[in-house]
């Protein structure tokens, strides 16, 4: 057959072929299932009480890995579909010498089974693919299950007899393996309890003897047989606390001292160990330690009990805080005004006082006006009925007692208005208190104050907002015209209004 005619009857035998791997002739396109659905474990042919349902026979199990290899249970029938377009019409793909083979078919090959053409064609040219190759599109099968078995660790172990002893931390983990469509999931249960997937610890578990079954599926549903073990699972181990302060923090000051609280339930408490940075273990003398660094700072405290048949408690930490700084304090007002280290305010300023600390938290503030007795700070004061230079004196001190150095803050209190003029630049004259002016004269107006400096003068028209003064300005427009203007100070000292 000359090359021409066998690619034409290539490609209308096949034009766009896809294969799509069907589990049953009832269901429509294949669905894969994802590496993140969740299993129902199935029966143990052991009696298991309480055993969840077990996964159907007839549910799909196809599996798509990441690199894109497709995975299907190799007890499952197989059916071949093919279409001329993504979306066209699907027809079935049968064997013309043995139908009865491939309605459906069944995949004789553990691992990879190959679907083929003979030649591969280049899908723009439509001409042979060079160098020319067949085409092969792998399907793996699985029928064999994984390998399960269980990795107990703990901190101590001890055998006697037939029996098997584990003591704290216990945990079991299972490892498993697949060869072909790798582990999906693992279960495991407890005194024939609920099946469960993951680690099994023990710790929240009390002493005893224990059943534990496990078993692991794959991504195809093969599942491994159920397997058991028991052992005896010991621990009675004290537990420590380390005791919050009166503040019920862990904040501690430089009289503070550490408390600890042992519930011990069985043989009797031996000893209590504490750790803090840069410090080595040591017991703990009649309940109580003192800090082994006084420098300001956090530290982790690390303790633990061990009673009298050597069961030891799990370590523990507790982040800490040894506060031996002073809270910070800074004066505030308003209005006010800055200026060569005079905090200048008026007669109405609302004076207070802003705390900090770094931990402990500020407990209060203590101040003091111009000389009189100290007070406790609760609201914001005012400097009323006073004019000219001042003083305020203040500190604070935190919840663990650690008192701030005396701040000292200059004041100057400024109680007078300020004032303003109106001045005229070029022809003007004036007749009965009225001011006539030509369109090139000019209006500054300018302020001044003694004390702690003019913020600002306003102007506006009579009966309209105040706005702002910036430059000298001209009227536009021919007629009579009332203005107001005033001047501002630093502190919010506001002249009465002038007008012209």
């Amino acid at each position: 057959m000359h090359l021409k005619n066998a690619k034409r009857l290539i490609f209308q035998t096949l034009a766009v072929l896809f294969l799509t791997v069907f589990l049953s002739p009832a269901k429509a396109q294949m669905t894969v299932a994802s590496a993140n659905t969740d299993l129902q474990p199935k029966e143990s042919k052991k009696a298991i009480k309480e055993a969840p349902p077990s996964i159907q026979k007839d549910a799909e199990s196809v599996y798509v890995s990441e690199s894109e290899r497709v995975y299907v249970n190799k007890d499952l029938p197989i059916y071949l579909k093919f279409s001329t377009s993504p979306d066209g019409e699907v027809y079935s793909l049968k064997s013309e010498q043995h139908p009865e083979d491939t309605e459906p078919f069944y995949l004789d090959t553990e691992g990879a089974n190959y679907i083929r053409s003979k030649w591969a064609i280049d899908s723009e040219t439509k001409e042979y693919a060079m160098p020319m190759r067949e085409i092969q599109m792998e399907l793996y099968a699985d029928s064999k299950s994984p390998l399960v078995s269980p990795k107990i660790s703990a901190s101590n172990k001890y055998r006697s007899g037939a029996e098997t002893y584990y003591g704290a931390d216990m945990q079991i983990n299972l490892d498993t393996w697949d060869a072909q469509s790798g582990v999906k999931n693992s279960f495991w249960s407890v005194n024939n309890e609920a099946w469960k997937a993951g680690t099994s610890t023990f710790n929240s578990r009390p002493s005893g003897k224990y059943s534990y079954t496990y078993y692991a599926v794959d991504n195809v549903n093969n599942y491994s047989e159920p397997s058991e073990i028991s052992f005896v699972y010991d621990k009675t181990a004290p537990k420590t606390s380390l005791q919050k302060t009166e503040l019920g923090t862990y904040v501690f000051g430089p009289k503070t001292s550490l408390t600890f609280q042992v519930e011990e339930e069985h043989s009797g408490l031996q000893k209590t160990y504490f750790k803090l940075d840069g410090m080595e273990s040591q017991a703990v003398t009649k309940g109580q330690v003192v800090p082994y660094s006084t420098k300001d700072g956090p530290y982790t405290m690390e303790y633990y009990s061990v009673d009298n048949v050597a069961n030891n408690e799990d370590l523990k930490k507790q982040e800490i805080y040894f506060d031996k700084i002073a809270p910070t304090s800074e004066l505030l007002a308003s209005p006010s005004f800055d200026s060569n280290s005079i905090l200048f305010v008026s007669g109405t300023s609302e004076i207070s006082f802003e705390s900090t600390d770094n931990k402990a938290g500020v407990k209060e503030t203590t101040f003091t006006t111009r000389g009189f007795r100290k007070e406790q700070f609760a609201d914001p004061i005012s400097l009323e009925n006073f004019h000219g230079i001042t003083s305020i004196t203040y500190f604070s001190e935190d919840k663990v007692n650690n008192v701030e150095a005396t701040q000292y803050q200059k004041m100057f209190v400024d109680t007078l208005r300020p004032s303003s003029t109106l001045k005229f630049v070029g022809d003007y004259f004036e007749v009965a208190g009225r001011y006539y002016l030509n369109e090139d004269t000019k209006i500054k107006l300018t302020g001044s104050d003694l004390n702690s400096g003019v913020a600002k003068v306003e102007y506006g028209g009579i009966g309209a907002d105040f706005k702002t003064y910036e430059n000298e300005f001209s009227l536009t427009k021919e007629g009579h015209f009332g203005m107001m203007y005033r001047a501002i100070d630093n502190v919010d000292n506001v002249e009465y209004s002038n007008s012209v």
